[in-house]
């Protein structure tokens, strides 16, 4: 019974600070959404600051994750990783969807909160995106790709359609939970990183950050 309790104060959470802001919810307000007792918020959480940090670390553990499970599952073959990459990150975002896109939106924000997770996993997240890119270097024939904006490039098409949602609802018409646009995003992102990363005289390329 606690563990239905706690999650279902997590989705009220969830939905109260996507929808309000952190500053606009109350705790009052994630009580009432989770038809639960307001003490039972600081009973299991400590309060509202600490649900909303077990939030964001809670999306941003899983995140990683499904990083690190594309490059430990694929061969190294470039566009093998590309496809494992972009399909386990966006099935996870789609999995928490709503705290996709609270916990993106919260990344835009200058917290201590947020510089925390931003030396913890984003910081993380820059090597492994990196470590996918630098993978594929062919010291013999090289093209001069920056790669710090190449990975600006990768990270831009893993979250934008939920760090965009609103952009994407009112001039696309769909949402990040609707699958078929997503399978169609999912095969265009690959496509386009590998147009990207790939030439006509190199098979690899040796990128150099600028």
């Amino acid at each position: 019974m606690s563990d239905q309790t706690k999650d279902s104060i997590k989705l009220a959470a969830t939905r109260l600070f996507y929808t309000n802001g952190y500053h606009g919810t109350s705790v009052r307000d994630i009580a009432k959404e989770a038809s639960v007792n307001s003490a039972l918020i600081s009973y299991y959480f400590g309060g509202k600051h600490v649900l909303f940090e077990t939030l964001l670390i809670e999306f941003f553990e899983g995140y990683i994750h499904s990083i690190e499970e594309a490059m430990r599952t694929s061969d190294g073959d470039l566009q093998q990783v590309l496809s494992h990459l972009f399909k386990r990150v966006f099935t996870y975002q789609q999995s928490c969807h709503l705290l996709a896109r609270m916990a993106h939106r919260e990344m835009t924000m200058d917290s201590t909160l947020v510089r925390e997770v931003m030396s913890t996993y984003l910081r993380k997240e820059q090597f492994l995106l990196e470590q996918v890119i630098q993978v594929h270097l062919n010291a013999k024939q090289v093209k001069r790709v920056p790669i710090d904006l190449t990975v600006l490039h990768l990270r831009n098409m893993l979250t934008l359609p939920f760090s965009s949602p609103q952009y994407l609802k009112e001039l696309f018409l769909v949402a990040p939970d609707d699958h078929l646009f997503m399978r169609r995003y999912v095969t265009h992102a690959e496509q386009w990183m590998r147009s990207l990363l790939e030439t006509r005289d190199v098979k690899r390329l040796h990128l150099v950050r600028s």
